[in-house]
């Protein structure tokens, strides 16, 4: 194989180059956002993709001041909207208390940065008519991001690390989204050496950021500690990792299209809520449920950053059960099963909130009551001459119904005798076996003489109030619901 003659800095270039014709960078007219921080990395980035841009659109370099290193921070700043002007490029220079940030998500301090980052970025992107932003992520960080995952228990989704281009993240917290945007990363196939000798040869002296070296941080302890270990037991354990991440791409990319596929036939969405045929996430493989859980939850969310594996796996337990179990989830988001389907809901939402049980009214005879529900009218016909006996519509002996009638909601411990039954049914048990949705059966009407209950309105008679040979009068009671 003939030797490649190029400088360092020429194959970085030409890297760069192709990075970004590959993402089609080079394509679009809108506003190209180049993230600096001033270390190695972000500053070879800026200058590669300054000599290899040769005017093609607006190019505007961006910087975030963290808040967290005093002097050092502002320092920074100073020394990026130098770099830019020497470019002769825009800059736009923010600042954000990324302390606050992780007092408000309640996260680590290195999720609060990247979340305070990403704000910003979006933030300047709008500002810009941005959808490319430059970050300066090498092969290196590809290779940690793997690592970390597989530390934290990832998945496959999870496996796949950093890619070459990716869609924008969106906000912990849902206040801002990175929709529309995109993340290219031309120095992915760059090692972080090379970067750094990239700047050697160009006289650049980047800035160094002391925290890097703390091992307070986790990706810190992989760099500096367990990659190193690794590295003494297999030296290329980098291309290993990375043929890892290349592997679950592939796979998740499978699962991916299958779960859009299934979802797309399966679940009704709308603003606060998304509804999932049960029947349908039963026969689904387990990797399938998973993914329809996530895009579940997104849709709701925008992601599905506090939902754990455990989770996961009694939502699954939820969908296998039977109906009216529930699960709240910390992100504000609860799952409950219905008869035909699994629900997922915004705690805030109308699914939420809980229907009052009906206030006892009375029912007179002849005559009407309105109800939240519908109304109910009461009048009395000649034997023989009950017509529309309907679901909504009952006939019954109305000196055994007799005259005082109440209507109510359901209580505690109410039973029945179903017509055509001999013995007493719980009214719980009765709802179940009929399949009346939990929501639904504080809203069912349920008439009442002195007695016991004559009729479970839109659903069943009690065999008590049936009419026999003896009937001399019949009561009859028609159900009108709303909507």
């Amino acid at each position: 194989m003939r030797a490649d003659s190029r400088s360092s800095g020429e194959r970085i270039e030409s890297a760069v180059g192709a990075s970004l014709g590959a993402a089609n960078v080079y394509e679009s007219d809108c506003a190209v956002i180049v993230a600096v921080s001033g270390g190695a990395d972000s500053l070879c980035l800026l200058h590669a993709v300054h000599r290899v841009w040769k005017g093609r659109g607006p190019l505007h370099v961006a910087h975030l001041d963290h808040m967290l290193r005093g002097d050092a921070s502002r320092e920074d700043a100073r020394f990026v909207a130098a770099q830019a002007a020497l470019l002769g490029l825009p800059c736009t220079v923010g600042s954000r208390d990324v302390s606050a940030y992780r007092v408000r998500l309640r996260c680590s301090l290195e999720e609060a940065a990247r979340e305070a980052r990403y704000s910003f970025l979006a933030d300047a992107a709008r500002e810009l008519r941005a959808v490319s932003v430059l970050t300066g992520h090498t092969r290196d960080d590809a290779v940690e991001t793997v690592l970390l995952h597989i530390l934290r228990g990832a998945g496959v989704h999870g496996l796949r690390g950093l890619e070459p281009v990716s869609p924008f993240p969106s906000g912990l917290d849902g206040e801002w989204s990175g929709e529309g945007l995109r993340l290219v990363r031309p120095l992915w196939e760059v090692s972080r050496e090379d970067a750094r000798e990239y700047c050697v040869s160009l006289s650049l002296e980047p800035r160094e950021d002391a925290s890097n070296m703390s091992l307070a941080y986790q990706r810190n302890r992989v760099r500096l500690e367990l990659l190193p270990a690794m590295r003494k037991l297999n030296p290329r354990v980098d291309d290993a990792l990375l043929r890892l991440a290349s592997a679950a791409a592939q796979d998740d990319d499978y699962i991916a299209t299958t779960a859009h596929e299934t979802f797309a036939r399966i679940a009704e969405c709308s603003c606060d809520r998304v509804r999932v045929e049960s029947s349908g996430f039963l026969e689904a493989s387990a990797a399938v449920q998973t993914r329809l859980i996530v895009f579940a939850l997104t849709h709701l969310t925008g992601g599905a950053r506090d939902v754990s594996a455990e989770h996961i796996q009694s939502i699954r337990d939820i969908a296998a059960g039977p109906a009216g179990r529930q699960i709240d989830l910390p992100s504000g988001i609860s799952w409950r099963r219905g008869y035909k389907e699994v629900t997922a809901f915004r705690r805030d939402s109308a699914d939420a909130v809980p229907v009052q049980v009906l206030t006892p009214v009375v029912l007179p005879v002849p005559g009407e009551v309105e109800l939240p529900t519908g109304r109910l009218t009461a009048r009395l016909v000649a034997v023989g001459e009950c017509e529309g006996r309907g679901p909504d519509v009952a006939c019954m002996d109305a000196d055994r119904a007799g005259s005082s009638l109440i209507v109510r909601g359901r209580l505690p411990g109410d039973r029945f005798r179903p017509l055509g039954m001999c013995g007493e049914k719980k009214l719980q048990d009765f709802m179940v076996d009929v399949r009346i949705d939990v929501r639904e059966r504080h809203q069912v009407p349920i008439v009442c003489s002195d007695n016991h209950i004559v009729w479970i309105a839109g659903w069943r008679l009690d065999e008590r109030v049936r009419i026999t040979p003896d009937t001399r009068r019949v009561l009859r009671l028609e159900y009108t619901r709303r909507g």
